[in-house]
């Protein structure tokens, strides 16, 4: 589902649902379009059968909390976390710059992510208006309802934590890629996350200021080493379900967070 006032996507969701979930999967859908303070004056609904396609899955990623407060705090650590996956400094400020003024040529935000070299923070996606979008992803069931129950013990009880999760798994095993940075363009929602296969899902209260509505997503890759042909194969059309739940670790200070990862994979890289 995509819904737009007067051309700007306002809000969007998906999921794979058996047969007969499917009117009242819609019905959820255009009720969270519809219940959008600024009312859609378009909403796009698009239903593809999966027979025949072959699903693959995977556990969702684990999901923990760095206890710190502020934009500037979260986009600093933000940085400093993704350089234990590859990015390098200058990318990953490079990514948060971009997102922050609107990535899409015309100012505004982009409808999918952008694709950034890891090393020098070069963009590769072709179409820098819409980007690349994930989709065909959702939960088995009931274990949509398990994550949620752990992600509330957790204090996160927000869908759009649930929503991100299993986007950013589905992201995580795209071929060639080292790590995603994200946040809402929902100016009431601040949140926001870097993924990787390796970190899992690490969340940050703030990488955005409250009322801000630019939002959006950076997948980055080594140039050198990327498959445009296998990366939007896959997030386009391999089918994934989440058929287990991560762990849901407790909030830990950036520093305690750091200290661990710093332990287990040696110094950062920079």
């Amino acid at each position: 589902m995509s819904a737009s006032v007067r051309g700007k996507h306002v809000s969007g969701a998906e999921g794979i649902v058996p047969s007969d979930r499917v009117d009242a999967f819609i019905h959820d859908l255009l009720s969270r379009a519809r219940g959008k303070a600024a009312g859609p004056d378009e909403i796009v609904l698009s239903i593809d059968s999966l027979d025949g396609v072959s699903i693959r899955t995977l556990r969702a990623l684990d999901v923990v909390t760095l206890g710190l407060s502020g934009m500037e705090a979260g986009r600093a650590a933000a940085v400093t976390v993704l350089t234990y996956t590859g990015v390098s400094r200058r990318a990953a400020a490079e990514a948060i710059s971009i997102i922050s003024r609107g990535a899409a040529p015309s100012g505004e935000n982009m409808r999918g992510a952008m694709i950034i070299d890891a090393r020098t923070g070069e963009r590769l996606e072709a179409d820098q208006e819409r980007g690349v979008r994930v989709t065909r992803f959702g939960w088995s069931a009931g274990e949509e309802e398990k994550t949620a129950r752990k992600l509330e013990e957790r204090g996160l009880s927000h869908v759009r934590t649930r929503e991100a999760l299993a986007l950013a798994t589905k992201g995580a095993f795209a071929p060639g890629l080292i790590a995603e940075l994200c946040w809402s363009d929902d100016p009431d929602y601040t949140a926001g996350y870097v993924a990787s296969p390796v970190l899992g899902y690490v969340r940050f209260p703030s990488l955005k200021d409250f009322g801000d509505a630019k939002g959006g997503r950076a997948y980055f890759v080594s140039k050198e080493r990327f498959d445009e042909t296998a990366f939007l194969a896959y997030t386009r059309t391999e089918a994934v379900l989440i058929d287990s739940p991560g762990l849901c670790r407790p909030e830990v200070s950036p520093d305690e967070f750091l200290r661990a990862l710093e332990t287990a994979k040696g110094s950062p890289v920079r």
